[in-house]
Order: structure tokens, then C-alpha cells, then sequence
């Protein structure tokens, strides 16, 4: 299968995290994840390894990794990434090789007969790295309740229920000490009951409004425009965050930045609807 046809993506976790602003809600969040998988993925005193020395190679560990739930644009793929990369740099200097496999429902769907289930496996078997005990492996599904449907939905198909099996499977075979997974969604109740079983839930926690703020510079001119201050425009930027969230949008990066490109195309551009 030619590299262009994998059924992931392999993030460059080797480059820095380029255009992220670090904000105290998120930075945390991202240090939490990379403390949970720094547990699993090292084997230096305090972590996995050590605790449980007879076990380490155990596909039997419950823990396969985490489903993280919140809004669109609430930083979740962000934060599996940028964690990525820290983990990457530390676990180096044990001499392990950190990859992560970046997955979407347009990276596995196909239209022949068992060719998603194929794809599926792939992503596992290629992420298990069996012959190489130096890599530890991420394996990063995002969106997921867009791969695999839920049994109890009237839409679900045969299908629909044999990915999910698939997946079970694959997930209950992981060696966590050497692959992870760690899915998102957006929308929670529709995801599997048998995936919350199997992955630890956690929310990907909301940036306060100040934070939205501070996002919301990277896309307002440094020097002003059209008469108005960088100021000005940021303290427009920040009342149409309030006002968006005061209308029921839930508090998100994604919307910040929305809102910022909103002050941007009225007040710079020119182009009001």
C-alpha cells in the first residue's frame, strides 16, 4: 500500500507547535495528558513499568486510553498533538521513538465490501510496533462517533456493527505500555457505550473568556487599522465573544477566533453583511 493510501496520518511530531497560544486552561490540559501517557509509554522510576514489572507486556491492562469530549474548536486534537510532541521529546532521552497515527472517518471509509474493516485493522497492527519495543505509538481518532455508530441507533447497519467490532477487538489486544488511543467527539451520547467502557472519558475542559481573548489576538492587526488601535479592535473582538456567548455558542478557541476574523472582515476589510 502505497503511503498516500494509509489509513492515518503520521503527525510530525518533531516540529514545534507552531501558531498555539498558551493559555493556563489548556496548558494544563495538555500536561495532563502528557503526564497519563508519560505513566504509560516510560519506564523510568513511577511509572507504569515499575509499579507493575510482571504485567508490562500484558495485553490484559483495562487502561487502553481516553475519549475526550467538548464543543467544536475546544482544543482537543490540539492537545493530543502538542502533548504528543513534549512526550516525543522527553521519552528520546530514553531512547524511544513517540509516533502518532492521526485518524478520521475519511482516512478509513471506502466503498468496497470489508475495506474499512481492513483499514481498521491496519491502523492497529501498524500502531502495535510488535517487532520494535522502542516505539510507543498514539494512536489519534478523532471524531469517532463519525467511525463507528452506535449499536443502539435505529440506523445502525451490519456494517456499522462490524466496525465497531473490529475495533473492540483491535482495542482489547493493545499493550498499553507501547500503544495508546485516544479519541474525541463532539458529541458524546452518541458514541458506543462499549467505547466509554473501554477508554477513560474526560472533558476537554472550556477556555474562560479571557483566554478566548488572548486567542483572538494572533488574528487582529499588531499595528491597528482604519484609524482604530490594536486595542480598540481587540475590546470589539471581546465584546462580540461575550455577546455570542451570552446567545447560548459555548465557550471555545474555535469561536474566538471566529469572532476575531468576524472585527477583522467588518472593521479592517470593510465587508459588512
Amino acid at each position: 500500500m502505497q503511503a498516500a493510501d494509509l489509513p492515518y496520518t503520521v503527525r510530525n511530531l518533531a516540529l514545534s507547535s507552531g501558531s498555539m497560544v498558551a493559555v493556563p486552561t489548556q496548558s494544563k490540559f495538555i500536561r495532563q495528558l502528557f503526564d497519563a501517557m508519560t505513566y504509560f509509554f516510560g519506564r523510568s522510576e513511577g511509572t507504569y513499568s515499575d509499579h507493575f514489572p510482571t504485567s508490562e507486556e500484558s495485553p490484559n491492562f483495562p487502561f487502553k486510553g481516553f475519549i475526550l469530549a467538548g464543543p467544536p474548536g475546544s482544543g482537543k486534537t490540539e492537545a493530543v498533538i502538542e502533548s504528543g510532541r513534549m512526550l516525543y521529546k522527553v521519552l528520546a532521552q530514553e531512547g524511544a521513538e513517540v509516533q502518532l497515527f492521526h485518524v478520521n472517518s475519511a482516512n478509513i471509509n471506502r466503498k468496497g465490501l470489508g475495506d474499512n474493516e481492513a483499514r481498521l485493522r491496519q491502523v492497529f497492527r501498524d500502531g502495535k510496533s510488535q517487532t520494535d519495543k522502542s516505539k510507543r505509538t498514539i494512536i489519534l481518532f478523532d471524531d469517532i462517533e463519525t467511525l463507528l455508530v452506535k449499536r443502539t441507533d435505529e440506523h445502525t447497519s451490519e456494517w456499522g456493527r462490524s466496525m465497531n467490532g473490529v475495533f473492540f477487538h483491535e482495542l482489547d489486544q493493545l499493550i498499553t505500555t507501547r500503544t495508546m488511543v485516544i479519541a474525541t467527539t463532539n458529541e458524546p451520547n452518541l458514541v458506543d457505550d462499549a467505547v466509554t467502557s473501554r477508554l477513560t472519558l474526560r472533558d476537554a475542559p472550556a477556555p474562560t473568556i479571557e483566554e478566548m481573548v488572548e486567542v483572538s489576538k494572533t488574528c487582529i492587526p499588531i499595528a491597528g487599522a482604519n484609524g482604530m488601535t490594536r486595542e480598540q479592535l481587540q475590546e470589539k473582538c471581546a465584546a462580540l465573544i461575550q455577546s455570542q456567548i451570552d446567545d447560548g455558542e459555548p465557550p471555545s478557541f474555535r469561536l474566538a477566533r471566529k469572532s476575531a476574523i468576524e472585527i477583522l472582515m467588518s472593521d479592517v476589510v470593510g465587508w459588512n453583511n
